[in-house]
């Protein structure tokens, strides 16, 4: 027969089973309902089309060397070239939960006209320094691609995006030049175009459960080599206006190109870089659509 103290501990025993397995129960109920939670959590990210407009306060820097080493200008150092004016956009089709199709854009067209202050030759011509001479810079960049959201969650992702770069790029000269002891106005140029495919994470989040503040950033790039290498990045911050609009602000280091060059191609290091402002649009849902 158990004495009162056997039969104090048993019960005692009893109570911290019982409480262990509520516990056990309730953690395993917790578990189990975490995932309907998320389910249940609105997708800051559930939409089928996005589109971007930036405006893009950009300052190019760098310079283009000759094909062969025919001389070379730099945009700063020969031409002060300033920060100016122009845009970058792109389409985003969201066409399942963790995958997007991209297209982006940024066109670049600016020129400068100066009294050089020093003697610079560039693709057989020369200009001597007290030269009025202008310096033209043009640059394309189109860039289809695909990104894969690895961790996508109600409010952010984090993915990784490929895209092929196809970069069309040219510099010019024009300015007075002596020939046969005439002085005449001559054009030097040189122009690359380059396919450059690029790969990089690109992240977004809410840091508010309304959404109506979002964080994103991108960084992407590859090196070749011999043939050169590329970059490309930005963080901006968008707040919400509408349902479907969002204003943004940041930063953008929109390109930064390096083509060594060889006997029959200009060389190029080319960096656009300066402040971002623009809109964002979304429409659409993933509804009905598949969750992988």
């Amino acid at each position: 027969m158990k004495g009162p103290a056997s039969l104090f501990s048993i019960s005692v025993h009893r109570r911290v089973n019982k409480r262990a397995a509520k516990t056990v129960v309730l953690t395993c109920l917790l578990f189990l309902a975490m995932p309907l939670m998320r389910a249940n959590a609105q997708d800051m990210e559930d939409y089928k089309w996005r589109g971007t407009a930036y405006w893009w306060f950009s300052q190019p820097s760098g310079y283009f060397n000759g094909a062969g080493g025919a001389g070379r200008f730099d945009l700063q150092k020969d031409f002060a070239f300033d920060y100016y004016s122009t845009f970058s956009g792109g389409v985003d089709w969201h066409f399942k939960r963790k995958h997007h199709l991209l297209f982006g854009i940024s066109p670049v067209s600016q020129s400068k006209t100066v009294t050089l202050a020093r003697t610079i030759s560039f693709q057989g011509e020369t200009y001597d320094v007290g030269t009025r001479a202008s310096s033209d810079l043009r640059s394309l960049s189109f860039s289809p691609g695909y990104q894969w959201d690895f961790i996508h969650r109600h409010r952010g992702y984090i993915a990784l995006a490929v895209q092929l770069y196809l970069l069309d790029t040219k510099g010019s000269v024009t300015g007075t030049v002596v020939v046969n002891n005439q002085l005449v106005t001559r054009t030097s140029s040189g122009e690359v175009f380059a396919p450059l495919p690029v790969v990089g994470p690109h992240a977004s989040w809410y840091p508010l459960a309304s959404g109506r503040l979002a964080v994103e950033g991108f960084v992407q790039g590859m090196y070749f080599g011999g043939y050169g290498d590329f970059i490309s990045t930005r963080a901006a911050a968008s707040v919400a206006v509408t349902r479907h609009w969002m204003i943004s602000a940041g930063y953008q280091l929109g390109t930064r190109l390096s083509i060594h060059g060889g006997s029959d191609q200009v060389g190029i290091r080319l960096t656009q870089k300066g402040p971002v402002v623009g809109i964002e649009g979304s429409w659409g849902t993933q509804e009905g659509g598949s969750k992988h």
